[in-house]
């Protein structure tokens, strides 16, 4: 019986790692796409001095940048939280 407990306190951990990471996931894109609105030139600025991109191009980079990063943050962290969820409750 102590082993099922301590599997339960583990999945109960790695829940709590998993739904922080979500967390702290989407803030990252919130202020990914606050600077991109907020500050968009700027950040087109900086980035062109590097590389010879149009505007277009740098816009397009960005949001499908972002739509993979929500894509994997949705995969990764969300997804197995809400298994080990689902684990948890029904036992």
């Amino acid at each position: 019986m102590d082993e099922i407990k301590n599997v339960d306190n583990l999945l109960d951990a790695i829940g709590r790692v998993l739904i922080r990471c979500f967390v702290m996931g989407v803030a990252l894109m919130l202020v990914w796409l606050g600077f991109l609105v907020l500050a968009g030139d700027f950040a087109y600025k900086v980035h062109s001095r590097f590389i010879e991109v149009s505007r277009e191009q740098f816009n397009c980079i960005q949001y499908a940048a972002l739509a993979i990063t929500k894509g994997c943050i949705f995969l990764y962290f969300l997804l197995p939280y809400i298994a080990i969820r689902l684990v948890l409750s029904k036992k």
